[in-house]
């Protein structure tokens, strides 16, 4: 019994995992380390839909921050928090996971993202 096993080729990953100290989920707002991982990038470029997905824990919960581009060109930020979603919606009020991934510069004009 002959058995052929083949070799998986491994590339290298590209660092999609990026760490930001932020003010923690508690009341007394103790800075934490935040963990924003890459997991979404959009290949087309200039059209309008996400461009950028981000995973992000170190707080209660894990949230989504994404960037999306509009038909005008206008591009928005996006996170799942409760923050984001109560205050966002009625302001141009921006929650601490899109400051934090914002203050990275991981946005569509960095090379690294």
């Amino acid at each position: 019994m002959n058995e052929t096993k083949t070799k998986k080729l491994r590339t290298p990953l590209v660092s999609n995992v990026v760490y930001k100290i932020l003010p923690g989920p508690t009341r007394k707002r103790t800075e934490s380390p935040y963990r924003y991982r890459l997991i979404y990038r959009s290949g087309a470029s200039g059209e309008a839909g996400c461009l950028l997905l981000w995973e992000v824990a170190g707080g209660r919960i894990l949230y989504q921050v994404a960037l999306e581009r509009q038909e005008n060109g206008r591009l928005d930020w996006h996170c799942t928090c409760a923050d984001a979603i109560y205050r966002g919606s009625f302001t141009n009020h921006l929650c601490k996971h899109i400051q934090g991934v914002k203050a990275l510069g991981r946005g569509p004009a960095s090379p690294t993202v």
